[in-house]
């Protein structure tokens, strides 16, 4: 069998082409050089001169037409419609009261009795369905309900779980060495399940130089993938522009508290991701080779928040919410909703790295989201090794790392596989308390809300796709039940769904 290699003046016609299009810097004059013909005889050629020809088109062509093309293709087109019309999903008057959670009938005579005693109580949007005229309402406005229920003097339930002055503040880092696991959706569902939930104001911080939880999040006034934004390194004071090898830079309370972004998610704010996450890298690689590995480098993140928390801490209490006149004061209700969050949930790049060593020395509490499959596992072997060598080492002194629980949440799970479930049931029997009973599930449902780059919360599935989208919820709920018993030890109220998931499952 015999190749027959296109002429000489077919493959400079189409490097012609090629290049004329694409590389402006490639001169006409510069393809009659005859220093790297190839000569089929001889195998002498330089491979340098043949692979790596600064003359020739260059990978950054490549990538720069690359990130043009993918800024055309249509789904940039539906991530722009999201933006635009971020969490537009309504909940009914019975939704409204289970994520109170309120009996049906009694949300609706409370909702009633609200609506005529106060024109600033949220009166929903009609809709007409089977039943007759109904009321949906947006997450902001439950927000709102909540709030001014929790202002009565008589009320018979808690609705708004805000920390209290002297609280302290939970940090709750999603880790994982492994991509691929679910993770950044898994921070993203437990920080929108505890602000439905609960009320509470949430601080998405993302680690992670791609982003993927701030997508969840962002709307068209977010400032995503700009260069010279603040980051997660900007609130630790590793601008490289700012640092000092010998020194981070430590931001004042008002500059780290300017630097969080509001979201359309009532009273949840967010330090994006991005590309500079790993300029904090190397500044924080600088420092530690500066300083002849002295320097606290592992704790700029905890300091930071620390640092904010002192002086943004919650000073607002729900029933402090009225006017003289006992009329509910909005004005403020919405100071008090962005004067702190109640919670930071940080999502980690999938690796290790001395940002992501700080975000787990940062947190109260520890999810390490993790498929079940036998090479996952072993990574999960890897990356315990990791974090225990580093934190065993650290000496610091007079510091608590990661004083609450932690857990590993088995994610992807294929229940119709026995292996995945096997695995589960085989940890928690030799080790119970390092693997959560209660797990993601595979499900169709989340690939079809990333299209829509939504979560499942927010995702206003077609009819066809109600089925999934309904079971997946109601999976997401049982996970991020169980998960806020674990940050907060039972002292928000459970909704009964882990209860009801590990029932089903656990003999």
């Amino acid at each position: 069998m015999t190749v027959s290699l296109p002429s000489k003046t077919n493959q400079d016609g189409h490097g012609a082409d090629y290049t004329d299009r694409y590389n402006p810097a490639w001169e006409p004059e510069s393809r009659e050089r005859g220093d790297c013909k190839v000569q089929a005889d001889k195998q002498t050629t330089d491979y340098t001169d043949r692979y790596n020809d600064a003359s020739k088109p260059q990978m950054i062509d490549f990538i720069r037409r690359l990130a043009h093309g993918m800024r055309d293709i249509a789904g940039q087109v539906r991530q722009d419609d999201t933006m635009k019309k971020r969490v537009e999903k309504t909940f009914s008057t019975r939704e409204v009261g289970e994520l109170l959670g309120l009996g049906n009938a009694y949300t609706i005579r409370v909702l009633n009795q609200a609506t005529s005693d106060d024109d600033s109580f949220p009166v929903g949007r009609k809709t007409v369905g089977q039943s007759g005229h109904t009321a949906h309402y947006s997450i902001s406005e439950i927000m709102m309900m909540r709030a001014y229920l929790q202002s009565r003097t008589h009320r018979k339930h808690e609705y708004l779980h805000w920390r209290k002055p002297g609280d302290p503040l939970p940090v709750v880092s999603f880790s994982a060495q492994k991509g691929g696991t679910g993770k950044s959706l898994s921070a993203a569902h437990f920080a929108q399940y505890v602000a439905m939930n609960y009320g509470l104001r949430v601080g998405i911080l993302d680690c992670d130089p791609q982003a993927t939880v701030s997508l969840y999040f962002a709307d068209k006034q977010t400032k995503l993938f700009e260069r010279n934004r603040n980051t997660v390194a900007s609130f630790m004071g590793l601008d490289l522009d700012q640092f000092n090898a010998h020194q981070i830079v430590e931001k004042s309370a008002e500059d780290l508290n300017g630097m969080w972004q509001t979201t359309q998610w009532p009273g949840t704010r967010l330090i994006p991701g991005g590309a500079n996450i790993q300029d904090a890298d190397l500044a924080l690689l600088m420092l530690s080779q500066k300083s002849g590995g002295t320097a606290p480098v592992h704790a700029a993140l905890k300091d930071a928040i620390a640092r904010w928390d002192a002086a943004y801490g919650p000073k607002t209490l729900g029933s402090e919410l009225r006017k003289p006149d006992g009329s509910f004061d909005v004005e403020k209700y919405q100071e008090a909703l962005h004067e702190t969050v109640d919670v930071i949930v940080i999502d980690q790049q999938p690796s290790f790295t001395l940002v992501q060593l700080n975000g787990l020395v940062a947190a109260t509490n520890l999810i390490v989201p993790q498929t079940m499959k036998g090479f996952d596992l072993k990574t999960l072997s890897t990356y315990a090794d990791n974090v225990q060598v580093y934190l065993s080492e650290m000496a610091i002194k007079d510091r608590v790392i990661g004083g609450g629980n932690h857990i590993v949440l088995p994610t992807i799970i294929q229940e119709a596989n026995e292996k995945d479930v096997d695995q589960i049931v085989d940890i928690h029997r030799r080790h119970p308390g390092l693997v959560s009973q209660v797990w993601y599930s595979r499900s169709d449902a989340v690939a079809n809300a990333a299209e829509e780059y939504k979560s499942i919360y927010e995702y206003d599935p077609p009819r066809s796709r109600r089925p999934s989208a309904k079971a997946f919820i109601q999976n997401a709920n049982a996970v991020n039940d169980a998960l806020a018993k674990l940050v907060w030890g039972g002292a928000l109220p459970s909704r009964g769904h882990a209860e009801k998931f590990i029932a089903e499952r656990w003999v």
